[in-house]
């Protein structure tokens, strides 16, 4: 089986929409020099540490910030025809919104969140 992880935010400022990228996120103190210990890939990221990085973001820019971690595993799926088809078997979806540094939502899902779809 194969795992994919999709990491991401957006930064919704008065001045306008800005990525957050997964090299942004990894680079950040919040996560190398975390409790949990450094990270240095999205598998490492928690979901704590994706939390406590967001509230930041948030309270600095004094906006609402979304980060997402969507997490694929790849495998063997039965099909109709009673055939395998090589698909996403397993998903498990975190998101977090904080606005000003508040927490909005913060939740995860074992499919894919819509909410995200509203800033991508």
């Amino acid at each position: 089986m194969e795992i994919e992880y999709n990491i991401a935010g957006r930064i919704l400022a008065k001045e306008g929409t800005r990525v957050i990228t997964l090299a942004e996120i990894l680079a950040s103190p919040l996560v190398v020099n975390g409790a949990a210990g450094a990270a240095t890939c999205a598998a490492d990221l928690t979901e704590d540490m994706l939390a406590a990085y967001c509230k930041s973001v948030s309270a600095q820019n004094a906006c609402k910030v979304y980060l997402w971690k969507d997490r694929e595993e790849y495998g063997n799926a039965n099909v109709f025809n009673g055939g395998s088809d090589y698909e996403v078997v397993n998903e498990i979806c975190f998101l977090c919104i904080y606005d000003c540094g508040n927490e909005v939502a913060r939740e995860t899902t074992d499919h894919w969140n819509e909410k995200i779809d509203a800033v991508i």
